[in-house]
C-alpha cells in the first residue's frame, strides 16, 4: 500500500468529519470570493452551518474547547441568519398587493 493509501486507511470517522468540515468552509468561502455564492444567501449560511457541524463532530475524538466554542457560535449565528432570511422572504411575499 502506498503512503496515501496508508494515510487514508488510518483515518477515523471523526477525522473524515473534520476533513469534510474543512472542505465545506473552504468551498463556501472560495465560492463567495469567486462570486459563485451570495454572502447574504441561504446557501452560504447552510454551507457554513454544515461545515461547523462536521468540525464540531470531529472534536468528539480530540476535544478542544476554543474550537468547540467557535463551531457552536458559527452554528448559532448561521441558524439565526437562515431564520432571519426566511422571515424576510415571507414578509415580502405578504406585502405584495393582490
Amino acid at each position: 500500500m502506498n503512503v496515501l493509501g496508508q494515510f487514508v486507511a488510518g483515518l477515523s470517522v471523526f477525522d473524515i468529519f473534520g476533513l469534510l468540515g474543512f472542505a465545506g468552509y473552504l468551498c463556501s468561502f472560495g465560492a463567495l470570493q469567486f462570486g459563485l455564492l451570495d454572502g447574504n444567501g441561504k446557501t452560504y449560511a447552510w454551507t457554513n452551518v454544515l461545515a461547523a457541524s462536521f468540525v464540531l463532530i470531529s472534536l468528539y475524538d480530540a476535544f478542544n474547547l476554543a474550537s468547540a466554542l467557535i463551531q457552536v457560535s458559527w452554528i448559532v449565528i448561521g441558524y439565526f441568519g437562515i431564520v432571519r432570511r426566511s422571515g424576510q422572504r415571507a414578509e415580502i411575499g405578504r406585502s405584495v398587493p393582490a
